[in-house]
């Protein structure tokens, strides 16, 4: 996994606190963690040197953006506990491949501490290197406003793979993926098409930045970046905080 805004040195090692057995999806995503070490590495150098649009849908500039904000009251949430014990926010890519894999972790944190822990999701559109990454985002928006944000969640990551070596627009795929969990069509295309939706993609990206941000997945528990260096050593901070 990235660890922005720089990615570990190789080798490097974190002494980890006990803690319960994970489970295999967690050890699974603990062994690609140097691929997702490099793969952050090459965003942050691309997100540095790159700047600019490489197609897909452009991002507005959000010309009130002020200072730059953790969570702002139209993020959305994965987990909505009556009283949070911790919250963890997200800014991702729906693009990213490390962020596809760091979904099985926030899937197992949603899973044994959903009812404690608030799980806020945040747009960082690395436009650079994944031109589907907006359209995506456009997509997610639309299902979440209507009531459906985790399974949009689920199904995009779930789906990567097929949509996101496509060339040209795949606004139509996540059509197809929103018709498929009976969303109200008429509906999705409106949000899909209202300027507001792409300046609220817009605003996470330029809070990403102003934040200091070079990768993706990055995350913040209780407002504080998460540096870590495995995706285990989130479940691991997830924990340490409720415990």
């Amino acid at each position: 996994m990235a660890r922005p805004p720089a990615p570990a040195a190789p080798g490097s090692t974190t002494k980890k606190t006990p803690k319960k057995a994970m489970s295999p999806r967690t050890a699974q995503v603990i062994a690609v963690g140097v691929a997702l070490a490099f793969i952050g590495a090459i965003a942050a150098i691309l997100i540095t040197t790159l700047g600019g649009q490489s197609g897909g849908t452009a991002l507005p500039e959000t010309p009130d953006a002020g200072t730059p904000q953790i969570v702002r009251d139209d993020a959305h949430r994965l987990t909505e506990p009556a009283e949070a014990e911790v919250q963890l926010v997200e800014f991702l890519d729906f693009q990213c491949p490390a962020c596809a894999v760091a979904a099985t972790v926030v899937d197992e944190i949603k899973a044994q501490y959903g009812d404690r822990v608030e799980i806020v999701v945040r747009h960082f559109p690395l436009t650079e290197i994944h031109p589907h990454a907006v359209d995506a985002a456009l997509a997610f928006e639309a299902a979440a406003a209507q009531g459906a944000a985790v399974e949009m969640y689920d199904a995009l990551y779930s789906t990567q793979q097929q949509w996101s070596p496509g060339a040209g627009s795949q606004a139509a795929a996540f059509r197809s993926l929103a018709e498929q969990l009976g969303l109200d069509m008429a509906e999705y295309d409106r949000v899909v098409g209202d300027p507001a939706t792409l300046e609220v993609v817009s605003l996470g990206r330029q809070d990403a930045i102003g934040l200091g941000l070079q990768g993706t997945p990055s995350f913040f528990i209780d407002g504080e970046q998460a540096q870590i260096e495995t995706l285990d050593q989130l479940l691991t901070l997830v924990e340490q905080k409720l415990n």
